[in-house]
């Protein structure tokens, strides 16, 4: 399965944090699952970063990126726009853009890894 990863899943990862669910990390330290970072996923957290949000090294999230063989980032293109969904603010839309992508095109099994009740409760797709 393929894992599309929400912003705040991620800082929560990264930071350690005790909102992130077991579930969650659980699949996000399994070295067998495939994780899509949408762009707009690293445009928030530089966004919070310098606004300071989150106490979060941007460099050490390229770094974790760059390092991982099961981590991709994936742009916003015409496909992603194309795939948003007007029911979502636009931030939601790219993620689930992102991975209607990976579902309908690319032909992937995806699940979103997200807290967002706007984002499960479209029912547009399964949210782990």
């Amino acid at each position: 399965m393929t894992y599309i990863v929400d912003t705040h899943i991620f800082i929560w990862f990264l930071d350690k944090n005790k909102r992130l669910k077991p579930q969650h990390r659980q699949i996000l330290i399994n070295k067998g699952n495939n994780f899509v970072f949408p762009a707009i996923v690293l445009a928030e957290i530089k966004h919070l970063i310098s606004i300071k949000r989150i106490n979060i090294d941007f460099d050490m999230v390229l770094e974790y990126l760059s390092e991982s063989e099961n981590c991709v980032v994936y742009p916003v293109d015409e496909n992603v726009v194309e795939k948003m969904p007007d029911s979502l603010n636009i931030h939601d839309a790219l993620i689930v853009g992102t991975g209607l992508v990976y579902k309908n095109i690319l032909r992937e099994e995806v699940g979103i890894l997200t807290e967002d009740e706007e984002i499960a409760t479209s029912g547009i797709l399964p949210v782990i």
